[in-house]
């Protein structure tokens, strides 16, 4: 039964003629036709062209100014002509309507592409398919050698897959090809602690642009490898974000329970604690914390995700054709009778008998020269021994400061000896006083010889 407008009008309340529009809008449009239209200019605030324009520009290019600041300046130009003038909520509205992009790209342009610009980022699909390394100044002070605040290095080598820390270098050394050298061979080669299984050759070894990973000795490592050296875009530290969350987690939940913490831009806490008591610490931490606890990205441990993966990691050929590699620099010797001498230590091993008066190459781990490789030809002799270094195992920093504090032992015994000699003067020869003149007279010398009439 159909109902008439009028009824239908005092049913709901809406007006007669009201009620005939909407029934006309559903007849030449549907349901559509009766959907309200948003203004065009909702959410704008009602200002001239002009004035628009300036609250931007000023909004853009000072974005510390107060709205009240801008409202000022509006009103000064609103003496001169009306299309000026807008008031504090105008302002407010247009500021909130402004592209967060465009006010972040007038502020700096590193900044948009630090934090807008589209970031690809790579996912390794297996374990070793990509390492990233870097080096990092951790927050926290130790005491060197020298007892003297210094922070520590650290160079770290990350599995992109499993976020497992492969090798790492903790000292005071500034980074260097050397430190990576070293972090290398750690993370290639197998590891005796069980909690720490992983090893391997990776497909590609990802850095930042540093001289040290653009040295010739990477190169050569590479090339021997067969791993390929990839690096970050210039100006792009988000590409290498995994090592660098890595860093943060170590300051976090490592450092900054540590005494001698001390933040970025922070004032110099007071070191309670050496390297290597920091090395000790840091390395029970990693093995049985940091690779044993669940990764937040990747919902599992990184020990796990590493080893449940079926894999048969790419190995060097034997630990001392990669310590050819990836140890220090070479350092040639003559075989004497006795040995070798390297660092004014004397280096032996039986296996050296038929090489006396031969040239050999020698090479050693910084970290432990109680021991030297030596090579003849560049083929692998012996592991030679330092009997007085054998039980101690010292570094090389720590064999050189040690030398040098006997060093300077020995000179001050020179010269406690040398003072001392000194001031016993009645050891020397006493000198005959010359006699005394009075002043004004002159001394004659007397003479007992009558040389001539004259004298007489």
């Amino acid at each position: 039964m159909q109902q008439s407008q009028k009824s239908r009008a005092a049913e709901t309340g809406v007006n007669r003629k009201t009620l005939s529009r909407l029934i006309e809008k559903f007849r030449a449009g549907g349901i559509e036709a009766l959907k309200r239209k948003a203004r065009a200019d909702k959410g704008r605030a009602r200002v001239s062209e002009n004035t628009f324009k300036f609250i931007k520009g000023k909004l853009l290019t000072h974005p510390q100014l107060s709205f009240a600041t801008i409202q000022r300046q509006l009103d000064r130009l609103g003496t001169h002509t009306e299309e000026f003038g807008a008031s504090y909520q105008q302002i407010r509205t247009i500021r909130r309507n402004l592209s967060e992009d465009l006010v972040v790209l007038a502020r700096s342009e590193k900044e948009f592409e630090e934090t807008r610009e589209l970031l690809i980022r790579h996912e390794a699909n297996f374990p070793n398919e990509m390492w990233q390394c870097d080096h990092k100044f951790l927050d926290l002070f130790v005491w060197d050698s020298n007892h003297k605040a210094v922070k520590p290095v650290l160079t770290a080598v990350i599995d992109d897959y499993s976020r497992a820390i492969m090798g790492y270098y903790l000292d005071l050394d500034p980074p260097s090809a050397q430190r990576t050298a070293i972090s290398l061979r750690q993370a290639i080669w197998h590891k005796d602690n069980p909690k720490w299984l992983v090893c391997g050759i990776p497909d590609i070894f990802y850095t930042d642009r540093g001289s040290d990973f653009r040295s010739e000795r990477i190169k050569q490592i590479a090339a021997e490898l067969g791993f390929e050296r990839r690096k970050r875009r210039s100006g792009k530290p988000q590409g290498g974000g995994k090592i660098e969350r890595f860093f943060l987690t170590v300051n976090q939940l490592l450092m900054s329970e540590l005494p001698g913490f001390t933040p970025e831009d922070a004032e110099p806490a007071t070191p309670e604690m050496t390297i290597h008591q920091l090395q000790v610490i840091f390395d029970k931490w990693l093995i049985d914390e940091y690779m044993h606890r669940k990764h937040s990205e990747i919902d599992e441990t990184p020990f796990a995700r590493w080893s449940n993966h079926h894999q048969h990691p790419r190995l060097a050929s034997s630990l001392e054709a990669l310590n050819v590699l990836l140890m220090t620099v070479p350092d040639s010797r003559t075989v004497q009778q006795v040995g070798i001498r390297i660092f004014n230590n004397l280096y032996r091993a039986t296996e050296m008998t038929g090489l006396v008066d031969k040239e050999v190459t020698a090479r050693y781990d910084p970290r432990d020269i109680s021991y030297v490789l030596v090579y003849f030809e560049n083929e692998f002799v012996c592991r030679a021994i330092c009997d007085k270094l054998a039980d101690q195992k010292p570094s090389l920093k720590e064999h050189m400061h040690s030398r040098a504090v006997y060093k300077r032992g020995l000179r001050q015994d020179i010269n406690t000896a040398v003072r001392f000699a000194d001031s016993c003067t009645d050891s020397q020869r006493k000198i005959p006083e010359s006699p005394v003149v009075a002043s004004g007279k002159v001394a004659k010398s007397p003479s007992t010889l009558r040389r001539y009439r004259v004298d007489e």
